[in-house]
């Protein structure tokens, strides 16, 4: 298989990209930090003095210190992560994440080194790994790992100045409050792979579905009629002379354009409708459970809508216009491209007569 090869811009991130990840890294540290002192606090109540230590002594070493690190780590990972740039360094992003977890795996290792299963915490973060995309960052993270276990075995255990009587009822607490350490960060990995799946599907200017997804749910809507004759109409919207729009003023007022129109129809779609850039200056809503008499009325409302909106530009307030075709879905067509082009026929329709207006 060919190796994927990324560009420069993959290894930045944007303001944005990196405060949403480091966000969502705070919160996982914050929920784990409160798994781990439940876990502690649960296990305190059991604690059973002895004269080698009693529960003041206890609390110190398994709930104070442990904790009192990690909220410190917690901390300093936000001051690391706190730092406002115009892009940062997905590695930087990874290498604050991996000082975060292996600091917290290792804390918890190091301190209860009388429990046996102890040490296995130190896998926890070798789960978040695929979030980095970054080979290097997942050794890095390895290697991190593996020196905090051999430092456990040749220090941290001879040096332990009290070790703990443990008991299966003691090692199925830890072994509990581990999994459900595990199930906070998998549910960052799962978070993260339905964000990016949801992003996969998402034009990156209008935030409007894709052209792909556009299909999907088109295909989708021509099961559903033939299966169950649920009624849908298709209007198909075009900005009118949008090359001399960039021509004129620029491609960073075209996409200015561009987003005004896609704001529009996300408004107008209805609530189970769906909207989507189909290409260029081209967009499409499906209009779920509406006829073609209706389609028409709410395409004249995006229609209305866009040409009185007014533009800042260099000559002075300018308007412009859209163009809109609409059919609905009332017969058995080969393909939903088949259906697709007969509003798009009703599209070029409108452009014929004049343009901005709606056309069927």
């Amino acid at each position: 298989m060919e190796k994927i090869r990324h560009d420069s811009s993959y290894e930045w991130l944007s303001g944005e990209s990196w405060k949403e990840w480091s966000a969502s890294f705070f919160s996982m540290g914050w929920k784990i930090w409160g798994v781990v002192l439940i876990t502690e606090l649960f296990l305190f109540l059991f604690f059973k003095p002895t004269a080698d230590c009693g529960r003041l002594r206890y609390g110190w070493l398994f709930i104070v210190r442990p904790s009192g690190l990690q909220l410190l780590l917690l901390f300093v990972y936000r001051l690391l992560t706190g730092r406002q740039k115009r892009v940062y360094s997905r590695r930087a992003m990874a290498g604050c994440a991996i000082f975060l977890l292996t600091s917290y795996a290792a804390v918890m290792a190091w301190v209860h080194t009388s429990v046996t299963l102890m040490p296995m915490v130190l896998l926890l973060p070798m789960l978040l790994t695929p979030l980095y995309k970054d080979r290097v960052m997942t050794l890095v993270q390895a290697a991190l790992l593996v020196a905090a276990y051999v430092l456990d075995c040749v220090y941290f255990i001879p040096a332990s100045s009290y070790f703990p009587v443990t008991t299966p009822f003691i090692e199925g607490s830890i072994f509990v409050g581990t999994v459900c350490g595990m199930l906070v960060a998998l549910e960052l990995v799962n978070d993260s792979a339905i964000v990016n799946d949801e992003r996969s599907k998402r034009d990156s200017l209008t935030k409007l579905y894709n052209h792909e997804s556009f299909y999907e749910e088109l295909e989708y809507y021509q099961r559903r009629y033939e299966e169950n004759r649920e009624r849908f109409s298709l209007a198909v919207i075009d900005i009118d002379n949008f090359k001399n729009v960039n021509d004129t003023y620029g491609h960073a007022f075209g996409d200015v354009v561009l987003k005004e129109v896609a704001d529009i129809c996300a408004r107008h779609k209805g609530a189970a409708g769906f909207c989507a850039r189909y290409g260029g200056e081209e967009f499409a809503i499906i209009f779920k459970g509406a006829g073609v008499g209706q389609a028409e009325e709410m395409a004249e409302q995006i229609r209305q809508e866009f040409e009185q909106k007014m533009f800042t530009t260099p000559q002075g307030e300018r308007s412009f216009s859209v163009s809109i075709g609409v059919a609905e879905y009332d017969r058995a067509y080969p393909g939903a491209s088949a259906f697709f082009e007969v509003a798009d026929a009703a599209l070029y329709c409108a452009k014929r007569e004049g343009k901005n207006q709606v056309r069927r």
